[in-house]
């Protein structure tokens, strides 16, 4: 789930990676999230409106997908499903306790 394939005019792929990740956060009751990357999102070519692709969904899943941007070590671990703790994406959610709908 790296990045969309896209044609330019000369008929050569060119990459359009995710504008954001969508994650799964999941609370294990010991204290610890575990993160799980879901798919990404992509922004429309017009710019007004974003493209979600979720690759899966967890079995536990409660409704809540977190979207971060990608960070620059995301391309290292791109498509081989790992997951785990993220303590600077956990930081990011954190305030999310209320639920803004």
């Amino acid at each position: 789930m790296s990045t969309n394939q896209t044609n330019n005019r000369n008929g050569k792929r060119q990459s359009n990676p995710p504008k954001l990740i969508a994650y799964h956060v999941a609370d294990t009751g010991r204290g610890r999230k575990f993160w799980t990357r879901l798919g990404g999102v992509w922004e429309h070519k017009n710019g007004e409106g974003l493209t979600v692709f979720l690759n899966v969904l967890p079995v536990d899943f409660d409704g809540r997908i977190v979207l971060l941007p990608p960070r620059d070590d995301e391309d290292d671990k791109a498509d081989d499903g790992q997951t785990g703790d993220s303590g600077e994406a956990d930081e990011a959610a954190e305030g999310e306790g209320e639920m803004p709908f």
